[in-house]
């Protein structure tokens, strides 16, 4: 996501607490010639938030694993962290925001989330 965000974008920054993902997303930036434009950070988002200000956010959150496919429709309360707070972070950041969400997300619950 932070690569294809980078072919339109003049700066992103690209999180994610596993540094084996950070690594792997470095080199791939580099292959396709975006890692100039992209600002690898290691660590906890929710950590890392209250300091963030942007234009706009993508939220790829961990579903939990492959399990969420075996389920007609994916609780937002199962994701591996709490989606509510995870949005209520991201919204303090900007109030522009995408979810990157499994196509079977329950869709009233992100209708539900607070926006304003």
């Amino acid at each position: 996501n932070a690569i294809q965000l980078a072919r339109t974008c003049g700066h992103v920054i690209a999180i994610d607490i596993d540094p084996d993902k950070i690594r792997m997303a470095r080199h791939n930036a580099g292959i396709y010639g975006v890692a100039g434009r992209i600002e690898f950070v290691v660590g906890d988002f929710m950590r890392l938030a209250p300091a963030l200000k942007a234009d706009a956010i993508l939220l790829s959150p961990p579903w939990g694993g492959p399990q969420y496919q075996a389920t007609e429709v994916f609780d937002l309360g199962d994701m591996v962290i709490d989606g509510a707070a995870l949005f209520e972070a991201a919204r303090r950041v900007s109030p522009h925001m995408a979810l990157f969400l499994p196509r079977n997300v329950n869709v009233a619950q992100v209708i539900a989330l607070p926006i304003a």
